[in-house]
């Protein structure tokens, strides 16, 4: 007799879940340490201890402490461990069908800004862990292509072929690209002194000069 299909009994889809929980926990476990001791000072044991399991299971739910890593930072961007990406998000499509060029700009930067306050601690905590780890310099590259990938693809949103003469779209994404950046949210913020949305209205105001010539 064969085993049944992955998650196709009652008693699979529920492993499933259970397995998903899990991960669940031991990602939202592995953040809080990561943003309160570093990366290179949380080890695994630390994180099977926050969450509740035994270090196998870190082992075997995420292969390695970087894994564990790499999972949180992508449910730091999205801002929930839900398995969708950000660009197929139900927000993504509304503003694909808002009529205004403005407004859209205003939807997209209004997400992106939420984006890099949300990565700005744990990206700062790997920049810092890069030093000592360079497996950490892969997942920051990897970070950046991703972010300009996803990035174009909101100001390409945003534009909607009403950019001003003269704007192309690869200038106007990475104009997006260098603006709408968690290190850019920190100068702001910390140094500035600006609020969140202080630094999201300045943001709203020149992607609006650059992309169609007026604030």
């Amino acid at each position: 007799m064969t085993d049944p299909v992955k998650g196709t009994t009652e008693a699979g889809r529920r492993r499933e879940e259970r397995a998903r929980e899990t991960r669940a926990r031991i990602t939202d476990a592995a953040l809080r340490l990561f943003l309160d001791r570093g990366y290179v000072a949380t080890t695994v044991e630390a994180i099977a201890a926050e969450a509740g399991v035994a270090p196998a299971t870190v082992y075997q739910a995420f292969g390695t402490k970087h894994a564990v890593l790499a999972r949180a930072l992508d449910a730091t961007i999205v801002g929930d461990l839900a398995p969708v990406r950000l660009l197929d998000r139900d927000w993504v499509q509304a503003t694909r069908r808002e009529p205004s060029a403005k407004r859209r700009l205003a939807a997209v930067v209004q997400r992106a800004a939420l984006v890099a306050a949300r990565t700005a601690a744990l990206k700062e905590v790997m920049r810092d862990a890069a030093a000592t780890d360079p497996s950490l310099r892969d997942l920051i590259r990897e970070d950046h292509d991703r972010r300009r990938q996803t990035q174009r693809a909101l100001a390409e949103i945003a534009a909607d072929g009403e950019l001003r003469p003269g704007m192309t779209v690869d200038r106007a994404a990475n104009t997006f690209f260098l603006l709408v950046s968690s290190s850019n949210y920190q100068v702001a913020t910390e140094i500035l002194g600006w609020s969140h949305d202080e630094w999201q209205e300045w943001l709203v105001g020149i992607l609006s000069s650059e992309f169609f010539g007026e604030r």
